[in-house]
């Protein structure tokens, strides 16, 4: 299944006339694949605001599911662009988590794709802070992620035994 994405992944981009220097399929779990690019042509594929590569990648997921048995899921890395887009991501969450802890109040984040809210989730637990944590509210049309404190909880034994 590798080589038929790959292949199919070059004729994809050959037929846009977007110059590809290498490409590799990794399989990271279960029908979800990495696909690595390094290109001269990155720009043509990221801009603007990453909605390039957002549209890209849904029609080439088109392209594989009809030309494979069964769905699979792609990222599409360009030039390492998402490891730098995730490493800032990862220093913004810190910098939230830090405001927490320093204000300890709750913080309400901006809109993120399910994609950024999963990560974010992971980066606060592994943060590991037993007292911060993540919650997702739904808000009309999208979901909300928020950066909480946990509340000390005070027990009162009405027995006075172990006080």
């Amino acid at each position: 299944m590798l080589e038929k994405i790959k292949s199919l992944t070059w004729e994809f981009f050959d037929n846009f006339w977007i110059k590809i220097d290498s490409l590799e399929v990794i399989n990271e779990e279960k029908n979800i694949f990495l696909i690595k690019i390094k290109s001269e042509d990155s720009w043509l594929l990221i801009w603007p605001n990453w909605k390039n590569l957002d549209h890209i990648s849904n029609i080439l997921k088109l392209i594989l599911k009809n030309n494979l048995e069964g769905s699979v899921k792609i990222h599409i890395e360009i030039n390492d662009y998402i490891k730098s887009k995730d490493d800032r991501l990862k220093q913004q969450i810190i910098s939230k988590i830090q405001f927490v802890e320093k204000k300890w109040e709750d913080l309400c984040l901006p809109f993120y794709s399910p994609y950024d809210r999963k990560k974010i989730h992971s980066i606060v637990w592994e943060y590991n802070n037993p007292k911060i944590y993540t919650k997702s509210v739904w808000e009309w049309n999208a979901r909300r992620l928020y950066i909480c404190k946990k509340n000390d909880k005070i027990t009162i034994d009405l027995d006075w035994i172990d006080i």
